[in-house]
């Protein structure tokens, strides 16, 4: 079955019975090993009925990949939003960004295949995650400019020296490598990032 469901055959309680079966089997076995009719038998509905509410299984993973994603963005607003000084914010949003990611990993075996991994949709997912955080970063530069903490001269360009930095702390490369010392490396980055390595008198 092919084309967008119909709206007036779709119903909000099935698509999120649908979503939420989805994610625990994705979670467990992945993308590639996960197909309709598991979803469909897990849920206890027909394999229509799924089609009723999504045209595909990438149209599946796309939701719940954007649903991962904004959870990271949320948790990187909320931090921002809890007031003092903006090193102490700028802080708190990638402490929140790095445990937001590692607790989605948690979620199953193949949790982080939701956030980062070959398949198109979630690529697409992605990318447009990468462009929403470098503004939101680069918008919280941009304040702490004006309010005279940091000296940012161009907020998009240091936006992305900053994340180029803390990348390694985000999928893939947190996802790839041994997740054991990775606290620490996330804090010595914040006192390079927030204080540098030059002496101070």
């Amino acid at each position: 079955m092919t084309g967008n469901p119909s709206k007036a055959s779709s119903d909000p309680a099935r698509r999120q019975l649908v979503l939420q079966t989805a994610a625990r089997l994705l979670r467990h076995y992945g993308p590639m090993k996960t197909t309709i009719a598991d979803i469909a038998r897990e849920a206890g509905i027909g394999v229509g009925s799924v089609y009723l509410e999504f045209c595909s299984k990438d149209e599946i993973v796309e939701a719940l990949s954007l649903d991962g994603h904004a959870r990271v963005l949320d948790a990187m607003r909320d931090a921002l939003g809890t007031g003092g000084a903006h090193a102490d914010r700028l802080r708190a949003m990638f402490d929140a960004r790095f445990a937001a990611f590692l607790q989605l990993s948690d979620e199953g075996a193949h949790a982080a295949d939701l956030l980062h991994c070959e398949r198109d949709a979630v690529q697409r997912i992605h990318k447009r995650f990468l462009g929403e955080q470098r503004a939101l970063v680069a918008g919280f530069l941009a304040e702490a400019h004006r309010a005279g903490e940091f000296a940012v001269d161009d907020p998009g360009d240091t936006a992305d020296a900053l994340l180029t930095a803390y990348e390694t702390l985000a999928p893939p490369f947190l996802y790839a490598r041994c997740r054991d010392g990775a606290e620490a490396r996330h804090q010595r980055l914040h006192d390079l990032v927030l204080r540098g390595l030059l002496r101070r008198g």
